[in-house]
C-alpha cells in the first residue's frame, strides 16, 4: 500500500499549506537552500548605547521550503548535522525549527536523502509520498492523499555521477587529498594558476558554512549591531589575523597567503577534516562549483586525478 498524490493535486495541496507557512521554491534559485536558515548575512543581536540593553534579533518565520534535487535534500540533512555539533548554531536553528523541508523529485528513489517529506515522481500523474518524520506528517491532508494497492510506478533513475560515486568511499579520499599536499603534487600548482580566488564556487555550495562577523553602529549612534555574512576560504583575507609579521597595509599575518594555500585548504576541510569529523565528506555532488566556475575548475576530476596517482603510489 502506497500513500500517494496527483501531480494535479499538489498545487492545492500547497494553498492549503500557505495558510500555516511562508512557502519558498528554492528550485527557482541560484543560491543554495541553506541561504533561509544561514543567510548571506543577517544581524545577530542589537547593543542599545541609552539603554544600555543587548537585544537578539529574531528573524524566524514558519517556512516550507520546496527543494526538488535529492542532492541538495542530503545537504540540508548534512548542514543540520554541522550546525547541530560540537556546537549548536543558535541563529541557525532559530529559523530551522520553524521550517519544514518537502522535496518535491522526479528521480525514483531507493532511500530519500533527506527533507521532512518527499514526493517521489512515479509516473506522468502520480507520486509516491515518503514521511520521514512527525513534521512531515503533520503535512498531510486526506482530501488530497490516497492509499494506493499497486500504484503504476516507472522507474525514472539515472547513473550516478562519477563524483558521486568516488563519495561512497570519504575515507580514500580523505588520504589521498592530505596526500597529495604533503607529496607535493603537481595538481597544486596548476590549480593556483587557475583559480580567480573569487569564492564563487563557496558561496553556491549547499554545505559551505564559513563566515565572518563585524559591528556596525547606527547612523544615528544609539545602536550598534553585529552582524555576520558569508566567507571564503578562497579569498585573500579569510585566514588573515591582526598582528604578526606583515606591514600595517596588510592588516597582520595570514595563515594561507598563496592561493595554493587557500584552495587546497577548500579540498582540506571537505574531504579530510570532514571525514574526520563527521565521517563522510561535506560534498554532495551536486556540481553547482563546476557549472559556475569561471576559471572551469572541476571538482571530480581534481579527485579523480589525486585519488589516481594516491592508488599508484
Amino acid at each position: 500500500m502506497e500513500l500517494v498524490i496527483k501531480k494535479s493535486k499538489i498545487k492545492d495541496w500547497l494553498e492549503v499549506l500557505e495558510k500555516d507557512f511562508k512557502i519558498i521554491d528554492a528550485r527557482k534559485e541560484v543560491l543554495p537552500p541553506k541561504q533561509h536558515f544561514f543567510p548571506v548575512k543577517e544581524d545577530l543581536f542589537s547593543f542599545n548605547l541609552k539603554s544600555k540593553k543587548l537585544k537578539t534579533i529574531d528573524q524566524s518565520e514558519n517556512i516550507l521550503l520546496i527543494i526538488s534535487s535529492l542532492n541538495k535534500l542530503e545537504a540540508m540533512t548534512q548542514l543540520d548535522e554541522i550546525m547541530e555539533k560540537p556546537q549548536k548554531d543558535f541563529f541557525y536553528w532559530q529559523k530551522r525549527d520553524k521550517s519544514v523541508i518537502v522535496g518535491i523529485v522526479d528521480k525514483s528513489i531507493k532511500v530519500p536523502y533527506g527533507g521532512d517529506l518527499v514526493l517521489e515522481k512515479i509516473n506522468q500523474k502520480e507520486y509516491r509520498t515518503w514521511v520521514l518524520n512527525s513534521k512531515g506528517r503533520k503535512l498531510l491532508k486526506d482530501k488530497f492523499f490516497k492509499k494506493v494497492l499497486k500504484p503504476r510506478i516507472i522507474n525514472y533513475s539515472k547513473e550516478p555521477s562519477p563524483l558521486k560515486k568516488m563519495l561512497l568511499d570519504s575515507e580514500l579520499l580523505a588520504e589521498a587529498v592530505e596526500w597529495s599536499w604533503q607529496s607535493d603534487h603537481k595538481i597544486w600548482e596548476k590549480l593556483a594558476g587557475k583559480c580567480l580566488g573569487c569564492g564563487i564556487c563557496t558561496y553556491l555550495c549547499p554545505l559551505c558554512h564559513c563566515f565572518s562577523i563585524e559591528d556596525q553602529v547606527s547612523l544615528d549612534n544609539s545602536k550598534c549591531f553585529r552582524c555576520r555574512q558569508w566567507d571564503a576560504c578562497t579569498l585573500p583575507k579569510f585566514s588573515q589575523v591582526a598582528g604578526g609579521p606583515a606591514s600595517p597595509s596588510q592588516g597582520g599575518h595570514n595563515f594561507h597567503k598563496t592561493i595554493k594555500e587557500r584552495y587546497y585548504n577548500w579540498y582540506y576541510h571537505k574531504f579530510v577534516r570532514a571525514y574526520r569529523e563527521y565521517g563522510k565528506a561535506q560534498c554532495v555532488a551536486c556540481g553547482a562549483c563546476a557549472k559556475n566556475c569561471p576559471a572551469g575548475i572541476k571538482i571530480g576530476n581534481v579527485l579523480k586525478e589525486i585519488v589516481k596517482d594516491y592508488k599508484k603510489r
